[in-house]
């Protein structure tokens, strides 16, 4: 039997962004994962990457990332390794060198590279110091001296996969989302959450042609440069991208509403002198009334729900819509973190070339 078409089609690429590909090349990714979708469900067998083997390094722990790539390698016949920073010396920044305590990371990806055939890393928050960039470099790092692909499993900036398990959700359901309404807002959390599932969304929507609206609250502002790029895609790919200080009004008429908590940036570096993380809390305590309810999403047209999970009942979602809401994809969106997750690691760590 021959290998997919989609084995090896990025063979030895990293995925970092999503931004780093074309419309087109996202697509096949969501076309290998629907194929890899019908074949999970029907239990055919899948040994693409047999005797293969993905470090996967956890800053931050995880249920459906970890357990998503962890089954999705298995799947493919290959091995996936689980690393915790507290099991090793910890890779780190050339700033951050403490004797015995750490590893540089262009030391860690040469290793590694010499063991298996893939690397994926997951680092935010105090993992990255609360440094809104630092996580993003540590990927980076680790791409710049891997000699195997490099998988971004979320940073402090880019969250890829969640980004490519969403799209496909909302095609799906929605085959074609060119001109359609995509909001992007934010909702409340007392906890503290990285920018990276807000920026991620906002720049697949926009890449997809969509009408794209960003609802947030004044000083949930996303990065200046992932606004310049989600007016580029807008552009190139024929939508739209708008900003709004109003919930209710940005879900009005909407096709697809995504709310999600995620942190005022000005409250840590490079945009504050400091890390202050009380002062972060208690500013997004200003905006509890930023909740998604089935009363607002029946006014606003019963658009579909979504959420990358987990959710904060009771302050990003109510119970109702989370277990009842018949046009909610948050369920899917995490059913196709397998499946997305499996498309890419077939493609970059698979080769065109092995036998099946």
């Amino acid at each position: 039997m021959g290998l997919p078409w989609y084995v090896g089609y990025f063979e030895g690429k990293h995925w970092l962004t999503n931004i780093d590909y074309t419309q087109e090349d996202i697509r096949k990714v969501i076309e290998a994962a629907l194929d890899l979708k019908r074949k999970f469900r029907s239990r055919v067998p899948t040994p693409y990457l047999k005797g293969k083997t993905l470090f996967m390094l956890f800053y931050n722990r995880s249920l459906r990332t970890r357990n998503s790539f962890e089954a999705g390698m298995f799947q493919l016949g290959g091995h996936a390794h689980f690393l915790s920073p507290n099991d090793v010396y910890t890779p780190t920044l050339p700033e951050d060198m403490e004797p015995y305590k750490t590893e540089a990371i262009r030391d860690v990806a040469r290793v590694l590279s010499r063991y298996g055939d893939g690397i994926a890393i997951r680092i935010y928050g105090d993992a990255a110091k609360w440094h809104i960039g630092r996580g993003h470099r540590v990927i980076e790092e680790f791409a710049k001296w891997a000699e195997i692909p490099v998988l971004n499993m979320e940073d402090d900036v880019y969250h890829p996969f969640q980004a490519l398990a969403d799209i496909m959700a909302v095609l799906e359901v929605m085959p074609k989302i060119q001109g359609k309404k995509f909001v992007v807002s934010y909702a409340y959390s007392g906890g503290l959450k990285p920018l990276a599932v807000p920026q991620s969304v906002t720049l697949i929507a926009a890449m997809f042609g969509a009408e794209v609206v960003l609802a947030h609250p004044p000083g949930f502002e996303l990065q200046d440069h992932i606004i310049q790029k989600a007016k580029e895609l807008a552009d190139q790919y024929g939508g739209s991208f708008t900003i709004t200080n109003n919930m209710e009004e940005a879900f009005e008429g909407a096709a697809v509403v995504y709310p999600k908590a995620w942190s005022p940036k000005g409250f840590f570096p490079p945009y504050n002198s400091s890390v202050d993380k009380e002062g972060a809390k208690e500013y997004q305590k200003k905006f509890k009334d930023w909740i998604v309810t089935m009363d607002l999403l029946e006014k606003s047209g019963k658009p579909y729900y979504m959420h990358c999970g987990p959710a904060d009942r009771g302050q990003e979602v109510t119970d109702e819509v989370l277990d009842s809401y018949e046009k909610s994809l948050y369920f899917q969106e995490a059913e196709n973190r397998l499946h997305v997750q499996k498309a890419v690691m077939a493609m970059v760590m698979g080769s065109r070339f092995q036998e099946f």
